[in-house]
């Protein structure tokens, strides 16, 4: 069941699809908190040697998804699912500009974790996150759109579940597989 909020979310995304600009204001009033919460859980510190912190991250997702010709959105967490991928190709934009010169020296080992600080010393580190990713796609899309909306949008199982229109218990089992077959794939790195 939609609470009062998920449905604001929902008429104001419906709203904005229909041409309102206005609801495009309103909309960031009502998911800006969630968005900084998003892009927290990257734990993106303000340093010297970080381009990109929280709420750059948030502003930069929030502006390319007002640039976006499709703004069809069918919910709340279709809306979230569609900025956890805008947020992870900001991510890898930094990281690649990062990584640029170090690209091509020896692999590192990467451990997953649930949140990534975009420095010079991670940015290899969520350039091979990515690259697994990639491949994971290749085998098995879904899953890595589990992976993708869990650890660029941060997004909890019950969130991606609504999402991808699946069952929780569907998600969770994915969500393990997934996990295993990236593990296996940096035990190679």
């Amino acid at each position: 069941m939609e609470t009062p909020i998920n449905q604001d979310v929902t008429h104001l995304l419906n709203d904005w699809r229909d041409g309102n600009e206005h609801a495009m204001g309103r909309l960031m009033d009502v998911v800006y908190d969630q968005l900084k919460l998003m892009a927290h859980r990257y734990n993106l510190k303000e340093r010297q040697d970080n381009t990109l912190n929280t709420t750059g991250l948030v502003h930069e997702a929030f502006l390319r998804m007002v640039e976006q010709k499709n703004r069809n959105y069918e919910n709340r967490s279709h809306f979230y699912a569609i900025v956890s991928t805008c947020m992870r190709r900001i991510i890898l934009e930094v990281a690649r500009s990062r990584n640029a010169q170090k690209r091509g020296s020896g692999a590192h080992k990467v451990e997953l974790q649930d949140h990534f600080l975009i420095s010079d010393n991670d940015a290899e580190q969520i350039l091979s996150v990515n690259d697994a990713l990639e491949k994971l796609e290749q085998f098995d899309p879904k899953l890595a759109q589990i992976v993708e909306y869990r650890y660029f949008g941060s997004m909890k199982l019950e969130e991606i579940a609504e999402a991808m229109q699946c069952s929780l218990s569907t998600v969770k089992r994915d969500w393990r597989l997934a996990k295993s077959w990236l593990s296996a794939e940096f035990k190679d790195i």
